[in-house]
């Protein structure tokens, strides 16, 4: 898929759940949530952390698109995937960063960061390996994105790792998006890079090789046969590193706070894909999206409020817009006490552009474990 600077921003004009962020010449676009029913068009699953050149428009890094776990979404259904043959690279544990030349110089970048302790770390390691930086830069500058994962102790997620490195998972085409890692392997190993352990099968094969695995997040599935608007990805996580990272395993007893703090934590999608019971997850992903729709309605009114904020006509419009949303959200809520100062504070963050999102979240989790705020037990 073809993209321009021009095209993502009017994918997102309007839409506050993606954000652009600007560093000198470079225009990154990313999401702020990392929810299923954000990335609903093809564009959209672009936007994660790619990066732009502000003056020609065109694409100067491109990291994965976004894709899901094995259960997750309606294209990840298992029976959906069961007779598919997949290529299946290991999934690793650490940080994904994708390079970009400045000044005829490679920098790293995270998905939402143009600089972070994570990605000086991957600098400083291809500093150490002339040999990794000269081929990182060759390829930038040939217009593909090498993708790199960083695995350190330093940033230990789940898996305790003994070494740093920089891991080539994949190598995207800026212009086109092409995955081209599975084609140009050997050439790109010669060239210094070490890629993930693969592997090729059909999805209920894969699943038993790693039912029972130790150390290891899971696979990265690929089949390269579809290609519009890109490859069929998928996760598959490994019983070991759920077992290790959450608690998953009596979700039914999870309450609605906590189960609002695992998305505010990116955690949620992990919990569902884990869960086979299919009542079970439908029940529990319908709770979490009308507690989302909430949040986000909360979110759009302190941006709104904050252009009033400090005028005189700020607090009765703060006691309309509750209204409002106390009218749009009351089919889903038996109990919902949005409090004033909540939103006031948030308007008067946004205002100074602030992290109003994250201090909302916060509140939305504390109204709904006071029973402020209360989800209806209707379907």
């Amino acid at each position: 898929m073809k993209l321009t600077l021009e095209k993502a921003l009017k994918e997102i004009e309007g839409n506050r759940f993606f954000k652009a962020i600007e560093d000198g010449e470079l225009i990154k676009i990313s999401y702020r949530f990392n929810a299923p029913s954000v990335f609903d068009t093809p564009v959209k699953r672009e936007l994660r952390g790619i990066t732009f050149s502000r003056k020609t428009g065109e694409v100067v890094s491109r990291p994965f698109h976004k894709f899901f776990n094995v259960g997750e979404h309606e294209e990840t259904e298992e029976e959906k995937l069961s007779n598919r043959e997949f290529v299946a690279r290991e999934k690793l544990d650490g940080t994904m960063l994708h390079p970009v030349l400045i000044d005829g110089e490679v920098k790293l970048l995270t998905q939402k960061a143009f600089k972070n302790p994570q990605t000086e770390k991957g600098e400083e390691l291809l500093r150490k390996n002339e040999k990794l930086y000269r081929a990182v830069r060759e390829l930038l500058q040939k217009g593909y994105t090498p993708i790199l994962e960083l695995i350190s102790p330093q940033f230990q997620l789940v898996i305790p790792y003994d070494r740093e490195e920089l891991i080539l998972t994949e190598l995207r085409q800026n212009r086109t998006g092409k995955y081209l890692l599975e084609e140009r392997e050997n050439e790109l190993k010669e060239m210094g890079f070490k890629t993930p352990p693969k592997l090729t099968g059909k999805l209920n094969e894969l699943k038993r090789k790693i039912e029972n695995a130790e150390m290891i997040e899971g696979y990265v599935l690929k089949d390269l046969t579809v290609k519009e608007p890109f490859p069929l990805f998928a996760k598959l996580k490994s019983p070991w590193y759920h077992s290790h990272h959450y608690a998953f395993t009596y979700l039914h007893n999870i309450p609605d706070h906590k189960l609002f703090n695992l998305f505010l934590q990116g955690k949620a999608d992990d919990i569902f894909a884990a869960v086979l019971n299919r009542e079970l997850r439908r029940k529990k992903q319908k709770r979490l999206e009308k507690m989302v729709s909430l949040y986000r309605t909360l979110i759009e009114t302190a941006e709104k409020l904050s252009d009033f904020y400090g005028k005189p006509e700020f607090e009765i419009r703060l006691k309309e817009e509750i209204g409002k949303i106390k009218r749009k959200h009351s089919k889903d809520f038996s109990h919902l006490n949005i409090r004033e100062d909540y939103v006031k504070e948030a308007s008067r963050i946004a205002k100074r552009r602030g992290k109003f999102e994250n201090f909302l979240g916060t509140k939305l989790y504390t109204m709904l474990k006071a029973k402020e705020v209360v989800l209806t037990d209707k379907p």
